[in-house]
């Protein structure tokens, strides 16, 4: 039987065993969140550790992403190292269908159509920054944060809450993640696949544009600087606000003035800004643009750079 056909049979048979849980709410049996704000919870999420399904076994830097459709369904992206660090790249898209009258808590995944499984988001704490997606078959279980790593006492506690909901934690796996750089260092120059995917999908802005933006204030759009604060302090857009990539999901509703407004993002080579755009996308931000080069690029334009004291 040919590779690819022995693969998808073995995904429909995943897909049917993840169905073996019907979503229903009377059917839930573990624990699950009262009241999710979609729009927070959008946005890209680090698997830290899993009980996996048979297609993560062996990823690394899993990170789970969600956007908010117009017809409040969920755009899910899964994306994975498979084997090692640099491994080659995986990506899933299901999607998630939000049960309704469960507080948003409550979602079938869709892999394959008509099968939806259950998806149950069970722990989540108030600045959204750590969740647990669990199953009442207690087969599969998902610890995600904001970042790629949390502190061990946080891991403990969250281990312990799957544990009190019914899991054999023996099974957890700690999913490895790429060390990130410290905040100071700059971000790696070559864009990846899917740091060009995210970016597509928003207008550019040449940084000769944007400067003539910036010289009229009628004009002037919102400029965010997601790099760390210790690069914006060496230098940065004049008019610029700094609030790095990382800190954006905790900062959604103060942004939320600024849904509809343009906002230009940059930081220093695109990897970051297409984080912090995916992010502002699934919040409903519909007028996002990059600037084109970032950082580097303005300033090898000869563009004016700011600098904090």
């Amino acid at each position: 039987m040919h590779r690819k056909t022995v693969w998808a049979l073995g995904l429909l048979g995943f897909c049917l065993a993840l169905a073996g849980c019907a979503v229903s709410p009377k059917k839930v049996t573990v624990p699950t969140v009262q009241q999710v704000d979609l729009a927070k919870f959008m946005g890209p999420w680090y698997v830290i550790a899993t009980i996996p399904t048979f297609i993560e076994t062996d990823a690394y830097n899993a990170v789970e992403s969600y956007a908010l459709n117009p017809d409040g369904t969920i755009h899910t992206t899964f994306t994975f190292n498979k084997g090692a660090l640099d491994g080659p790249p995986k990506k899933y898209e299901p999607k998630g269908f939000v049960v309704p009258g469960t507080g948003n808590a409550i979602w079938g995944m869709r892999f394959v159509w008509p099968i939806k499984a259950e998806f149950v988001i069970s722990h989540l704490d108030g600045a959204y920054s750590e969740t647990i997606i669990a199953r009442s078959a207690r087969d599969y279980v998902w610890i995600m944060a904001r970042t790629p790593s949390i502190s061990a006492e946080r891991y403990q506690a969250l281990v312990q809450k799957v544990q009190s909901m019914g899991y054999d934690i023996s099974r957890l796996r700690k999913v490895p993640h790429s060390t990130p750089p410290p905040a100071a260092t700059p971000a790696p120059a070559a864009a990846t696949d899917r740091t060009r995917e995210i970016l597509a999908r928003v207008a550019p802005v040449t940084a000769t544009t944007l400067r003539e933006r910036i010289d009229t204030p009628a004009g002037r759009p919102v400029i965010l600087d997601v790099r760390a604060p210790e690069e914006f302090a060496a230098g940065h857009l004049p008019g610029a606000r700094n609030i790095p990539y990382d800190q954006i999901p905790n900062k959604i509703n103060e942004l939320k003035s600024m849904q509809h407004s343009e906002i230009v993002v940059y930081c220093r080579s695109g990897r970051r800004a297409a984080i912090a755009i995916e992010t502002l996308l699934g919040a409903g931000f519909d007028q996002l643009r990059h600037l084109e080069g970032d950082f580097e690029g303005w300033r090898a334009a000869g563009q004016p750079v700011s600098a904090t004291p």
